[in-house]
């Protein structure tokens, strides 16, 4: 598995393949906002937003990265 996520990292969403545009970091799991990052280590996911070229957007725990 990858040690980071990224913009352009292809991940399986719930909403199908897609690649990462957006990310932001939170103070706090589940929460909507935060600051906008390029890269995160996957272990820190669950504090994350993703959004995605699909469209959509989603939880770092509903997110897996595709190798």
């Amino acid at each position: 598995m990858s040690k980071f996520i990224q913009i352009g990292t292809k991940c399986d969403t719930r909403f199908g393949e897609a690649k990462v545009t957006g990310i932001e970091l939170c103070q706090a799991v589940g929460d909507k906002h935060g600051l906008g990052i390029d890269k995160i280590f996957t272990e820190d996911k669950d504090r994350c937003v993703f959004d995605f070229d699909n469209g959509h957007w989603q939880y770092g725990y509903q997110v897996e990265p595709i190798n």
